[in-house]
């Protein structure tokens, strides 16, 4: 049977849909044609609160740029609702709940978890304290009936559509309590007091109980097992990698005796050709500071860090729930999460330094920072830079790195213009600094062209990360199991957009990290935790090399 848009006779093309959800606001340009959104840049949206995009997938779009898949699918565990709710955006929770996001869905569990112990977006959203959001959760929760959702296996928690829903949700335990569940979803099969499930061949049990089929009871779908046995969970601990402008000379000096960063400078002077050592510890500093040869040595230092780490507090190392780096940092971060090898990144690192270089000597750029200022307020003066430049001008705002505190790039005469209106307009501090060329900017295009089929060629090699890794592009968190080509296409992206680092960090303690670790030289990022959360600045230690 044809479908049709409601209310009219125009007919949608059996192909085009590609889950069982429809959006509940009508446009009859939705699900017209195929088109290349994807509900990853839904979820984005959502959490960073870009309500004119999400507006535009979701309600006023055409045939082009509308979603046509499924707004209650998973991303990394959690629903686009999830993200909104998380990160305080509810205008873009309203708008979810108007498309017909279900309120009920839980985050997906990894394997060692019961499902059920999923948190839905109200929990989410208690738990960061947005109370409005909470309101208006608790009453969609009222008002929407219980779905169907997958109670065990790779995809628990989804939402099923066309078929039986139970109108209101069942005690918690109905289906992880049954016999086989715990085992096949790996968590302790005393949590429901049920026990182990019993082996059908043991012919003493046999005797005692004989299984017929009305007396035996139906097993759990069961999921594949990870190859390796589920390990300690993690500790509420963040790892922290500091990016390009904290080297010094003389660093790694406390830490180039570690047996392992010994291994570690052996195989980098092989990759580099020259020894990075001496460059660290002897400089000259204007030589540290080049792009090229600053990005390896930021890499190597931060890992050489968490080898440090390692011997003060192993199971921070091994057990961090969550990490970050800020620009060149995410590689460190992204590497101490098992993503790629030391050598891979050192390659794609030394790769990236050189090409942002390169990219920086094309034309004149600068970099300022600017302190005191809303960022709405900082957006507009870089416009008004810009315009007074001509139409080749670059002025935005590269890194956000704590309350009204942000770095500018772009073109040279326009980042000028911009530090004499930021002065005007207030700022306390508008500084240019001592960079290279106009990093994470559109000045940087050429740089990502060369990073992109580098990382094309490296993806073969990468792995899933371990641990949760919140990305500058998007602040958002890429759990443990992330295919790796997601990783690929935000690292692609992040040269030519601002690092969130500021977003990135509000939602790490959001999610409950108490502890953090700065590894790397100097102390730049705990000095802007302060700023961002002087209590959490409590709790963060340097570690440094």
């Amino acid at each position: 049977m044809p479908e049709y848009h409601p209310g009219t006779d125009i007919e949608i093309p059996d192909a085009v849909p590609t889950s069982g959800f429809r959006c509940a606001i009508s446009n009859t340009k939705r699900y017209m044609r195929h088109n290349a959104v994807e509900v990853k840049e839904v979820c984005e949206a959502a959490y960073t609160g870009d309500y004119a995009l999400l507006q535009e997938m979701l309600s006023c779009g055409d045939a082009r740029n509308l979603f046509n898949g499924d707004l209650n699918a998973h991303v990394n565990n959690i629903t686009a609702l999830h993200m909104a709710a998380m990160s305080g955006q509810t205008e873009c929770v309203e708008l979810l709940l108007k498309a017909k996001a279900d309120p009920h869905i839980k985050e997906s569990m990894h394997f060692g978890n019961d499902p059920e112990d999923g948190k839905t977006s109200l929990e989410y959203a208690k738990a960061a304290g947005y109370d409005d959001i909470c309101e208006i959760l608790e009453n969609c929760e009222t008002d929407q009936p219980y779905g169907w959702y997958v109670p065990s296996g790779d995809g628990n928690n989804a939402k099923m559509y066309t078929c039986w829903e139970w109108g209101k949700a069942p005690v918690k335990g109905y289906f992880s309590s049954r016999p086989g569940a715990a085992e096949a979803n790996g968590f302790d099969p005393m949590k429901y007091g049920t026990g182990p499930l019993k082996d059908d061949d043991d012919e003493e049990e046999q005797k005692q109980t004989p299984l017929t089929a009305t007396t035996r009871p139906a097993a759990a779908p069961v999921m594949k097992a990870p190859a390796a046995p589920v390990g300690p969970p993690p500790l509420p601990v963040g790892i922290l990698f500091p990016g390009q402008g904290s080297q010094y000379v003389k660093m790694m000096s406390t830490v180039k005796d570690i047996p392992a960063v010994q291994e570690m400078l052996k195989k980098a002077n092989e990759i580099l050709g020259y020894d990075v050592l001496e460059l660290c510890l002897n400089g000259p500093e204007a030589k540290l500071e080049e792009t090229r040869y600053c990005q390896p040595a930021m890499f190597i230092a931060g890992l050489a860090g968490l080898e440090k780490l390692r011997q003060e507090r192993e199971e921070a190392v091994t057990r961090f729930q969550f990490t970050a780096g800020l620009s060149l940092g995410e590689y460190t971060a992204l590497c101490a999460a098992g993503v790629f090898t030391f050598e891979d990144g050192l390659k794609i690192v030394q790769l990236r330094g050189a090409a942002m270089q390169e990219a920086a000597a094309m034309s004149k750029q600068a970099m300022l920072s600017v302190a005191g200022l809303e960022k709405d307020k900082l957006a507009s003066l870089c416009k008004d830079a810009a315009k007074s430049e001509g139409p080749k001008a670059v002025c935005q705002i590269a890194n956000e790195l704590f309350p009204k505190g942000f770095s500018c790039a772009g073109t040279e005469k326009t980042i000028l213009a911009l530090k004499d209106l930021a002065e005007a307009n207030g700022a306390l501090q508008a500084k240019v600094l001592k960079t290279s060329g106009g990093f994470h900017t559109s000045l940087m295009a050429p740089a990502q062209e060369r990073l992109a089929k580098a990382l094309d060629e490296l993806l073969p090699n990468m792995q899933p990360p371990k641990h949760t890794v919140y990305m500058n592009v998007t602040a958002a968190p890429l759990a443990p199991g992330t295919d790796p080509k997601e990783i690929v296409a935000l690292l692609k992206k992040q040269l030519t957009s601002p690092v969130l680092w500021e977003p990135s960090v509000q939602a790490m303690i959001k999610a409950g990290v108490t502890e953090y670790y700065e590894v790397g030289p100097m102390k730049q990022i705990k000095a802007m935790m302060k700023r961002i959360n002087p209590k959490v600045w409590g709790t963060t230690t340097n570690v440094e090399v």
